[in-house]
C-alpha cells in the first residue's frame, strides 16, 4: 500500500479542509466589520434622508450612480436596517461554522496522523518479539474500526460544515437573486448528502467492528471422535503428553489438504459442523503411506505449536491474524458487489486495513519462520531428525501424485468407485516415485501459515538431503498402507466411503455451478457490435476554424505580387509568415477531413468468434487472443496480446480515413489507436469499451470450455 496516498487521504486532505475553514473564518470576521460600518453609515444617513423627505419626498438622491427619490431610498434603508439583526445572526453562524470546520478538520487530520503513526510504530515493535507482536496487533485490531469510522465521519462532517458555510454565505441584505438561491440549494443538497453518508457510516459501525474479528476457517472432511478412532486418538494423546503440549479438542480427517492444527473456530463441510478450540487436521491417505515414526514427527510438529511460549501465540494471535486476512478478502468482495455510495464508504476501511496488515507482514513472516523451525525441532524429539526429514520429503514426493489420482478418480468416468482411498493406494503402488525438480524449494500447503522451504527445514534438522530423498521415495505397499490406515479406526470402510461420497458430491456441485457460469457467459453476447471513432461535429468545427486561416495565409502569400505598395517590410517576410500560417492551418484542415471521414468507419467489429480489424487480411480468431488492454495516451490504444502459438496476422493497406491496426511483431501484439470509441454514434467510456471487448472474449472462451466439457 502506498503510504503517501494514505497520508494525502488521511492527513493532507483534512488539513486543507481545516485551512479552508480558517479562510472562511477570516471572511466572516471581515463581513462583521463591514456590517458594523454599514450600520454606522445607516445611522448617519437615515436622519438626513428623513429631513429631505419632510421637505420634498421626490428630492432626487444619487445611489451607486442611479438617481432615486429620497422617499424610495429611505424606504430601502429602513428595510435594510430591519434586516441587520438577521445579518448579525447569519454572520455569527458563519463564524461558528468556520470554527467547526477548523476544529473537525484538524480532528480528522489528527486521527489520521495518529492512526498512521501508531500503526507504523506497532509494526516496528512487533519485530522485537512474538509477545510484542501479539500485544500490539490485538490492540490495533480492536481499535482500528473505531478509528476508521471516526476519521470518515470527521471528514464527512467537515465537508458538510464547509458547504453549509458557503451556501449560507450567499445570503445578504436585500433581495436574493434566482442564481444565488439555486447555489444555496445545491450547497444544501450536497451538505445533506454528506450528513446522509455519516448516517450510513454509523449504521455500518457494527458491521465494521466485526470486520477485524476472527472468522471461522472452513474444512472439508469428517470429524472423528474417540469412539470412532480410538487408536488415532490414543496415538495423538501420547505424542502430546510426551511433548507436554495441549492435546487437540477435535480431529478432522479428509482426502484433501495436509497436516495442520488450528485454534481458530472452524466449520467442517459438508455437514457444517461448528468446532471451537484446538483442531488437528489429518489427510487420511498419508496415515497409511507414512511410517509410524514419520507420522509421529509430523503430528509432533503440529502439536509443538501448543508447547511453551508458542501456545499463546497459536491460541490468540494466529486466529486473529487469519481472521483479519479473511475479513479483508470478504470486504474486497463486498466493495465490488456494493453500489457507488457504499463502495466509497468501504474503500478507506479497506485501504487502511491493507496498510495495517502490511505493517505487520515482515514481523509475522519472521516469527512464522522461526516458530516452524522450532516446531520441526520439537517434533523431531519424538522420532528423530531422520524421520522428520524423511516425512517432509515423502509428503512432497507423494503430494502431486495423490492430487493427480484424486482428480482422475473424481471424473465422471470413475463415478462407480465408492472407495477412493483404496483405489488411490493401489495406483500409488504402481507409480515410480521421483523427486520433483523443485522439491527443496517446496512449501508444504497450509491454510494459515507460510512455512519455510523443505531445503531450509532439512538443513535445520542437520540431515543430508540425499538420505531424506532415499527414504521419502520408497515404493508404496498398498496392502500394508491400507492395513496401517484401517487400524486407526473402528469402521474404516464406512469412513472411507463417506469421505468418497462427500468429495464426489462437492466436486459435482462445483462442476454444475461452473457450468452455469460458463453458460451465462456464453449467452451474454449475441450478434455483432461495430465500434467506430465518431466525432464528426468536432471535425466540422476544426475544419471551419482552420479554413479562414488557410485563406489568410494564401492571401498573405500573394499580397506582395498583387499589392506590393501595401506590404510593410520585406516581401519575403510576408511570404514566409503567410506560408507558415497556411501550412499549419492546412494540417488542421487535413486532420479535420480525415477525422470526418473516419468518424463512421468501423474500426473494430466484434463477433462471437472473431475480432475484425479494417486493415487485417483475415479476421482475428478470439482463440488466438491471450488478453486485451486499454491505454489512454493522447487518445485510446487497444492492445491485443496474441497467444505465443498464434500466427502473426497480415496487414494490408487501408484507404484514406479508414482506421487501421498496427502490428508489433516483437511483442506479438495488434495495436489500434483511436481518439475515442463510439457504438451506434454514442461515445463509450474507456471502461465501457474494455468491458464490451471482454464480454466477447469471455463468451468465446466459455463456449470453448463448454464444448470441451461435452467431448
Amino acid at each position: 500500500m502506498n503510504a503517501l496516498k494514505l497520508i494525502l487521504l488521511l492527513i493532507v486532505f483534512p488539513l486543507l479542509l481545516a485551512a479552508t475553514g480558517g479562510w472562511q473564518w477570516q471572511r466572516a470576521v471581515d463581513g462583521a466589520l463591514k456590517l458594523s460600518e454599514f450600520e454606522a453609515n445607516l445611522e448617519i444617513a437615515r436622519p438626513q434622508l428623513r429631513a429631505l423627505v419632510a421637505q420634498n419626498p421626490m428630492t432626487p438622491v444619487t445611489v451607486n450612480g442611479e438617481k432615486l427619490s429620497a422617499q424610495l431610498v429611505l424606504s430601502r434603508m429602513d428595510k435594510a436596517a430591519d434586516e441587520t439583526g438577521t445579518a448579525h445572526r447569519v454572520n455569527n453562524a458563519l463564524q461558528l461554522l468556520a470554527q467547526w470546520v477548523i476544529a473537525v478538520g484538524l480532528l480528522a487530520a489528527l486521527i489520521g496522523a495518529a492512526a498512521l503513526g501508531a500503526t507504523h510504530w506497532a509494526g516496528a515493535r512487533a519485530r522485537k518479539s512474538r509477545q510484542a507482536l501479539l500485544q500490539v496487533f490485538s490492540l490495533g485490531s480492536r481499535l482500528l474500526p473505531y478509528v476508521l469510522v471516526g476519521q470518515a465521519i470527521a471528514l464527512a462532517a467537515t465537508v458538510a460544515l464547509l458547504l453549509t458555510y458557503e451556501g449560507l454565505g450567499f445570503w445578504h441584505i436585500g433581495r436574493l437573486s434566482t442564481g444565488e438561491v439555486k447555489i444555496m440549494a445545491v450547497a444544501g443538497v450536497i451538505a445533506a448528502f454528506c450528513l446522509y453518508s455519516m448516517w450510513l457510516l454509523l449504521r455500518q459501525l457494527r458491521w465494521m467492528l466485526t470486520m477485524f474479528e476472527p472468522t471461522p476457517i472452513s474444512m472439508f472432511g469428517q470429524v472423528v471422535t474417540l469412539q470412532q478412532a480410538p487408536d488415532l486418538w490414543r496415538h495423538v494423546s501420547e505424542l502430546a503428553n510426551t511433548l507436554g503440549a495441549l492435546p487437540p479438542d477435535h480431529i478432522v480427517v479428509s482426502l484433501t489438504e495436509g497436516f495442520y492444527v488450528t485454534s481458530s473456530d472452524a466449520t467442517v463441510l459438508p455437514a457444517e459442523t461448528a468446532l471451537r478450540g484446538r483442531t488437528l487436521h489429518l489427510p487420511l491417505l498419508y496415515l497409511g503411506v507414512l511410517s509410524r515414526e514419520e507420522i509421529a514427527a509430523v503430528i509432533g510438529h503440529e502439536l509443538a505449536h501448543f508447547v511453551g511460549e508458542d501456545t499463546e501465540y497459536s491460541l490468540r494471535f494466529v486466529p486473529i491474524y487469519d481472521g483479519v486476512n479473511r475479513s479483508l478478502g470478504a470486504l474486497a468482495q463486498a466493495m465490488l458487489a456494493s453500489d457507488v455510495i457504499q463502495g466509497r464508504l468501504m474503500r478507506p476501511s479497506f485501504l487502511f486495513g491493507v496498510f495495517f496488515m502490511e505493517r505487520f507482514h515482515h514481523a509475522v513472516s519472521h516469527w512464522s519462520r522461526q516458530r516452524e523451525l522450532l516446531a520441526d525441532a520439537t517434533g523431531s524429539r519424538l522420532a528423530g531428525n531422520a524421520a522428520a526429514a524423511s516425512a517432509l520429503m515423502r509428503i512432497s514426493v507423494l503430494n502431486p501424485q495423490v492430487d493427480r489420482l484424486l482428480r482422475a478418480h473424481l471424473d465422471a468416468h470413475h463415478a462407480a468407485i465408492d472407495d477412493l482411498p483404496t483405489a488411490i493406494l493401489n495406483e500409488l503402488q504402481q507409480c515410480e516415485l521421483a523427486l520433483p525438480p523443485d522439491a527443496l524449494e517446496i512449501h508444504l500447503p497450509h491454510p494459515t501459515d507460510s512455512h519455510p522451504s523443505n531445503g531450509e527445514r532439512i538443513r535445520a534438522l542437520h540431515v543430508a538431503p540425499e538420505d531424506a530423498l532415499h527414504s521419502g521415495t520408497r515404493p508404496v505397499d498398498a496392502l500394508a498402507a491400507g492395513a496401517t490406515l484401517d487400524a486407526y479406526f473402528c469402521e474404516p470402510l464406512t469412513l472411507r466411503q463417506q469421505l468418497s461420497r462427500d468429495l464426489k458430491a462437492e466436486v459435482t456441485w462445483q462442476e454444475e455451478a461452473h457450468a452455469q457460469v460458463l453458460e451465462s457467459l456464453a449467452e451474454s453476447v449475441k450478434g455483432e457490435q461495430s465500434l467506430h471513432e465518431g466525432g464528426r461535429r468536432r471535425a466540422i468545427a476544426t475544419g471551419a476554424l482552420a479554413l479562414p486561416f488557410v485563406v489568410l495565409g494564401l492571401w498573405m502569400m500573394i499580397l506582395p505580387w498583387l499589392f506590393p505598395e501595401k506590404v510593410k517590410g520585406t516581401p519575403l517576410a510576408t511570404l514566409g509568415a503567410g506560408a507558415g500560417i497556411a501550412g499549419v492551418a492546412l494540417i488542421f484542415l487535413w486532420l479535420a477531413i480525415r477525422r470526418f471521414k473516419r468518424a463512421p468507419q468501423t474500426a473494430l467489429r466484434l463477433t462471437p468468434e472473431h475480432f475484425v480489424f479494417a486493415n487485417l487480411a483475415q479476421p482475428l480468431p478470439i482463440e488466438h487472443i491471450a488478453s486485451v488492454g486499454l491505454q489512454a495516451i493522447n487518445g485510446l490504444w487497444v492492445i491485443v496480446q496474441l497467444t505465443p502459438e498464434a500466427p502473426l496476422p497480415e496487414i494490408r493497406k487501408s484507404a484514406f480515413g479508414v482506421p487501421g491496426a498496427r502490428l508489433n511483431k516483437k511483442k506479438h501484439q495488434v495495436l489500434l489507436f483511436m481518439a475515442q470509441f463510439c457504438l451506434d454514434n454514442k461515445r463509450l467510456t474507456s471502461q465501457a469499451t474494455l468491458e464490451l471487448i471482454y464480454d466477447y472474449l469471455n463468451a468465446a472462451h466459455a463456449r470453448n470450455a463448454l464444448q470441451a466439457r461435452h467431448q
